[in-house]
């Protein structure tokens, strides 16, 4: 027993020496842990925990000043005044075209779906958190789902080095055009998200979220065991290749907010082969009562044969559904298990999608005094500024639609 009690309090001490010099060295880079404090009038005060070196990471290449020690010397660098002035310039611009319009139109038509949703499912979304975010800014958890890598921050000392030109010029390509169209481009993402420049969605998540005023709480790994339970560890530097379903947790809060919200990313294969009934994220998926389904920019995957679990999963699962033309074909929509309200104009598929037209969608449309106007643009004509968006609210679940859960 005195032997145990020795090597026990051997142990205790090498644990508590390398804590204390890894606390030592990492306050040496400027690194120190904080608390801020958010009040609100309706509840008491509560202290968040802010994971500070990333979320002043993810000022800088948002282009936002830090204060951190380790990333002044950052922004002396030409390429980052000349990459803060772009951004800036461009948020701007964006902000009064886009997302204020977006805003106010979503507070007035949303209401009611904003005071019902706790969870936002945004399939095919990519890192676009801020549709998202500014739409249902009140939800709990937002999950976004793509095939692009979950990625890491940018690493301090990579902020030391001549290779920050070139990660800024990156980022400052692949957002000109989300500014420009409201989308991100595949074929864009399949370059620049690379491990070797942005290097996966992470950051742009990131981004989005400082740019609306949000501090960065905790970042998480989150990975599924086969019965499709999320596992989460600690946030550390992704090597080599990964193995889907994977991603990452966030937990963040608004500057001055009392609650704590998290979105996760998770890079899935949503096509049948990949995402069938019993696969791992499809029984994470499935464990959920309800959620608002937001859809957009989604290459009219839905409408295809290979996408009919997820298509059905999202029937069965979903209390609302936000979308345009590029999501759940119409007809399975149009049915007395839905209340409908069309907006904007509904134009032809853009040349670069054939045979998704949709003649029961458009003849919808035609019938004037069912549509309302929709006063920003967003999705894949952006050159025609021809948008629309249609808002599908559930009456009552069909015992026909929660059987259909059991047979696909």
């Amino acid at each position: 027993m005195k032997r145990i009690a020795i090597v026990l309090f051997g142990f205790i001490h090498f644990i508590l020496l390398v804590s204390t010099l890894t606390r030592a060295a990492t306050e040496a880079r400027g690194y120190k842990p904080k608390v801020y404090s958010g009040s609100s009038p309706v509840q008491e005060e509560n202290k968040f925990l802010v994971d500070e070196l990333h979320d002043e990471i993810s000022k800088v290449i948002s282009g936002l000043p830090s204060e951190l020690p380790i990333l002044l010397p950052l922004q002396e660098n030409s390429a980052w005044k000349n990459f803060k002035s772009f951004f800036n310039s461009n948020w701007e611009k964006t902000r009064t075209r886009r997302l204020e319009p977006m805003q106010t139109w979503a507070a007035s038509e949303l209401s009611e779906v904003r005071n019902q949703t706790r969870t936002v499912f945004y399939p095919f979304a990519g890192p676009d958190l801020l549709t998202a975010y500014l739409l249902f800014p009140d939800a709990e958890t937002y999950i976004l789902v793509g095939l692009e890598p979950p990625g890491n921050l940018p690493e301090p000392e990579t902020f030391q080095h001549k290779s920050i030109e070139a990660y800024l010029a990156d980022i400052q390509d692949i957002m000109f055009d989300y500014f420009k169209k409201s989308y991100f481009i595949t074929r864009k993402m399949n370059e620049e998200l690379d491990e070797r420049k942005i290097n996966g969605v992470l950051p742009l998540v990131c981004i989005f979220l400082k740019r609306t005023d949000n501090m960065i709480s905790e970042i998480k790994r989150v990975e599924f065991d086969d019965s499709g339970n999320p596992i989460e560890s600690d946030y550390t530097v992704i090597k080599g290749r990964i193995k889907r379903p994977v991603g990452f947790k966030i937990t963040f809060f608004k500057k001055g907010s009392a609650r704590l919200q998290t979105v996760y990313y998770i890079s899935c294969d949503l096509s049948d082969e990949r995402f069938s009934p019993h696969a791992k994220f499809f029984l994470y998926l499935n464990r959920f009562d309800n959620w608002t389904c937001f859809i957009k920019s989604a290459s009219y995957l839905l409408h295809f044969k290979n996408f009919v679990n997820l298509r059905q999963l999202l029937l069965n699962k979903s209390d609302f559904i936000l979308q345009d033309d590029t999501g759940i074909p119409f007809r399975y929509l149009h049915n007395d298990a839905w209340e409908i309200q069309l907006y904007g104009r509904y134009a032809k598929p853009v040349k670069d999608f054939s045979g998704v037209e949709q003649p029961d969608l458009k003849a919808a449309f035609k019938d004037k005094a069912k549509v309302k106007p929709l006063p920003f643009h967003l999705g894949y004509h952006w050159g025609t500024n021809l948008d629309c968006l249609i808002l599908f609210k559930r009456k009552t679940k069909s015992a026909e639609n929660s059987n259909l859960a059991h047979e696909i």
